[in-house]
């Protein structure tokens, strides 16, 4: 019974694997090929294409922080601005 269990488990994970592939841009598909290459090349020599590899993430982990930045950033902007009108609209004199 866990034969098949497994079974299914490694099924699933491929589909999730293959899906996440297909969303994937070619230059995110070419990163993920040098990396296979890295990991399965029996004829590699580390060097170079780890060092690429060691850049290419560096730099997507940049691009990521930067971004996470970004957003909190615009959110605390947009929260300051919404809070800064409410203070406004309690302040103004009311007619009734």
């Amino acid at each position: 019974m866990k034969f098949f269990q497994k079974k299914k488990q490694n099924q699933d994970q491929f589909k999730r694997l293959i899906h996440r592939l297909s969303e994937m841009s070619d230059i995110e598909l070419t990163k993920v090929e040098q990396l296979l290459d890295v990991v399965f090349d029996s004829n590699f020599k580390s060097g170079e294409r780890v060092e690429i590899s060691r850049n290419i993430i560096t730099t997507e982990e940049q691009n990521l922080d930067k971004s996470i930045q970004e957003a909190k950033n615009k959110l605390n902007s947009e929260q300051l601005e919404k809070r800064i009108e409410q203070f406004m609209q309690s302040k103004k004199p009311k007619n009734g």
